[in-house]
């Protein structure tokens, strides 16, 4: 009976050992449970970093381009200055969120639509520079054809500037012919040359008008200036012996008057010199004008 007492270990003994194998086997499924918590947290707070990562590369790449944009298209880019200032703020909004807070899906809303209004600033922009563009080339063509047309103009104003001065030149008085000899008169009547200064009574200027269908036909006017060899304008004084040439006023020695109807036609003046004065040797200088004060001829006569 004894050693059959012995052999016999009381129920509270195995009840014990029981729990405390229980207890072992729960805190051992505890341990594993929190390592495996512990493992898919970091496993998570990886992914979550990653994440984070993904959407501030993409964030720093979308500013970057957007700015090297800016940058291309220079003054152009400040037309879409509101544009401009919405991309800011929501990449602002995106980096506060990135760097404070973590909900994945309103940081992705975010990023998709600063993508979204990115492609359409760059759409904008192309647009405006395709613009831009055109209307440089516009302006380029309207201010060549406009030189074209200003040099056009300035030509035919060149033009028409030579035709006028051809007509003006092929319009004025053209005299051929001119002559001037010194006279005296034999017998009082008969006149004869000379070359004696102290036997010239007068001097003698003969010239031919020549054909001219571009003057009108009428009246002219020339005058005559005789300069003596001192180079002094032989004339009387007064401004009924002047006459207009250039903006200048000259005197003139005699003016002769001549009909004429656009053909050939011969014109004779003299001067005659007053009775008390000699005219002196040497060398006379003789300009014909015609009334638009315009030098159409010159000779010379010299006197002994």
């Amino acid at each position: 009976m004894d050693s059959e007492n012995k052999e016999k270990k009381p129920i509270w003994q195995y009840a014990t050992l029981a729990a405390l194998l229980i207890a072992i086997i729960a805190i051992i499924l505890l341990i594993v449970n929190l390592s495996a918590k512990k493992s898919a947290l970091k496993d998570l707070e990886a992914e979550k970093e990653l994440q984070r990562i993904d959407f501030q590369t993409e964030v720093d790449s979308l500013m970057r381009v957007h700015n090297e944009l800016k940058e291309s298209y220079g003054e152009l880019s400040l037309e879409l200055a509101e544009k401009d200032s919405i991309i800011q703020a929501e990449a602002d909004e995106i980096q506060k969120l990135l760097d404070s807070q973590w909900d994945y899906n309103r940081i992705k809303k975010k990023v998709n639509t600063l993508q979204a209004i990115s492609q359409k600033y760059v759409r904008q922009m192309d647009s405006l520079y395709t613009v831009n563009r055109e209307l440089v080339a516009e302006n380029e063509r309207i201010r060549e054809e406009y030189q074209g047309e200003v040099r056009k103009n300035n030509n035919l104003t060149k033009q028409a500037e030579e035709l006028t001065n051809k007509v003006n030149v092929a319009a004025t008085m053209r005299i051929y012919n001119l002559s001037a000899q010194a006279v005296y008169f034999k017998g009082g009547t008969r006149e004869a040359e000379t070359n004696k200064a102290n036997r010239a009574e007068r001097i003698k200027i003969d010239f031919t008008l020549a054909q001219n269908d571009l003057v009108d036909a009428g009246t002219k006017v020339f005058y005559i200036r005789i300069a003596d060899p001192t180079k002094a304008v032989i004339c009387n004084q007064g401004d009924q012996y002047s006459f207009e040439s250039n903006g200048e006023t000259l005197q003139y020695t005699e003016k002769v008057r001549v009909t004429y109807d656009n053909k050939e036609a011969n014109a004779c003046a003299y001067y005659i010199k007053p009775s008390n004065i000699q005219l002196m040797a040497g060398y006379y200088f003789i300009d014909v004008y015609e009334q638009g004060g315009k030098l159409i001829g010159q000779t010379n006569l010299e006197l002994r």
